[in-house]
């Protein structure tokens, strides 16, 4: 009895990826020179180290070959700040055109507004100090002290193991989602302030409540209470805890 043997033709799509390009540029920061960050879509990635120089890698993603040159970016190292800027031409808020940020820096290396109109912001591991802001998107920091502000329009805000030091302050907003702080311990010295006007707030650190019809204020002193930290959500929950969150 003859043997038929029946061969499979199996067509093979090739799996495509977005055109792409990328620059990586390291410089020396002098002391008390803040760096600026500004980006349409894409994601802010800041991370300290223990290396004098800082590390700035920006990728941009397009639908096209072409559509890359709709995605400015410079790198523009002044006396005063280090600009990092990676934005749509003329206005445009496309989001297949990607233009995302990586940067390594010293640990206490400055940060003046890092901005971000739709992505993801990622942050740690810095203590000198940052204010951050997106419009929609998340913002997820780790091991921050210093000076700090960080906001979004339409996403959550999460700050873990954060550290109240002298002069430091910590400020989150966010107009529709919700805030979790985890500190580094509890703060010897600390005024905190917590308003949600649609949510609720729970906090590890024993608050007195204000419940007013819809809106819920919450606030602590401890010790000189000279060292802020405010929450304010709009629609969302606020969630406070000793340790990690």
């Amino acid at each position: 009895m003859p043997v038929l043997l029946l061969t499979l033709l199996v067509a093979l799509t090739p799996v495509t990826t977005d055109p792409a390009d990328g620059i990586t540029r390291t410089l020396r920061v002098a002391p008390g020179v803040r760096v600026m960050v500004s980006a349409t879509v894409g994601d802010i990635t800041i991370a300290g180290w223990d290396r004098p120089e800082v590390e700035i890698a920006i990728a941009r993603r397009a639908p096209s070959s072409d559509r890359l040159a709709d995605i400015s970016t410079a790198i523009d190292a002044g006396a005063e700040a280090v600009r990092i800027t990676v934005v749509q031409r003329d206005g445009l808020r496309d989001a297949r055109l990607r233009g995302s940020v990586t940067i390594h820096a010293p640990f206490d290396q400055a940060f003046g507004d890092v901005e971000l109109f739709e992505g993801a912001i990622s942050l740690r591991d810095l203590r000198g100090g940052i204010r951050a802001k997106v419009d929609r998107g998340s913002i997820d920091a780790t091991a921050l002290s210093g000076a700090i502000r960080l906001e979004t329009g339409i996403g959550d805000v999460r700050l873990d193991r954060a550290e109240l030091t002298n002069r430091g302050a910590i400020r989150l907003r966010t107009f529709n989602g919700n805030v979790a702080l985890g500190f580094d311990g509890t703060p010897a010295d600390a005024r905190i302030l917590a308003l949600s006007l649609g949510g609720t707030i729970q906090s590890e650190i024993p608050l007195t409540f204000k419940a007013q019809f819809g809106p819920r204020f919450g606030e602590a002193t401890l010790g000189r209470g000279d060292r802020v930290v405010s929450i304010d959500v709009v629609r969302g929950d606020i969630r406070i805890a000793r340790g990690d969150i």
